[in-house]
């Protein structure tokens, strides 16, 4: 049986590693480390708290985040190459614009990806503030989503900066002693 001491340990040293992903030569690894062991955390409070949904919406909340990448540069490495394979055989300029399109479809492709992912993680991130009694994970959740809304300003990515080092506080704030809440409205319309 795992306890919540697990759920502070992993959760918060993974935040820690996942922020120093602009750390130069290690920091991709580094986060990749702090993302693993941040989805080991949020397991643990899942199968603790026999809330199987909120594992599940982390999932798909990185899933859809590795999709809007995928997607994103698959539509824009494709566009430059069948605008390159064409570009002898239209008039000046068509190209260009080709190449404009797919860059702009892709971002869109991305930042719709990534807003999905934004919301599903705002919601398992709203469920743990409830079962944990910690109210910054609800808060942390607000800050994903209203970050990669941003991302398309560049804005976002300091929101994001702030929402990874609270994501750490929230983690190693969680109380050790596992304490059933009591039933309330809140969480029987949960999402």
């Amino acid at each position: 049986m795992t306890s919540l001491r697990e759920v502070k340990a992993f959760g918060g040293i993974g935040a820690i590693l996942s922020v120093l992903v602009f750390a130069p030569g290690v920091g991709v690894f580094c986060s990749i480390i702090g993302l693993v062991l941040i989805l080991i955390a949020v397991k643990y409070i899942s199968d603790i708290y026999n809330e199987p949904k909120i594992f599940r919406n982390i999932i798909i909340a990185i899933i859809l985040f590795i999709v809007s990448i995928v997607a994103f540069f698959f539509v824009f490495f494709s566009t430059v190459v069948g605008c390159l394979l064409v570009a002898g055989q239209q008039p000046s300029g068509t190209s260009g614009l080709g190449v404009i399109l797919g860059v702009v479809t892709g971002v869109a492709a991305l930042w719709a990806c990534l807003v999905l992912g934004g919301v599903f993680i705002k919601n398992s991130y709203e469920r743990i503030s409830v079962l944990t009694g910690v109210d910054l994970f609800k808060t942390i959740g607000l800050l994903y989503l209203i970050g990669v809304l941003l991302l398309i300003v560049l804005i976002g990515v300091a929101v994001l900066f702030v929402a990874k080092i609270l994501e750490a506080v929230a983690f190693f704030s969680i109380p050790e002693e596992y304490e059933k809440r009591p039933y309330s409205l809140q969480q029987f319309t949960s999402k």
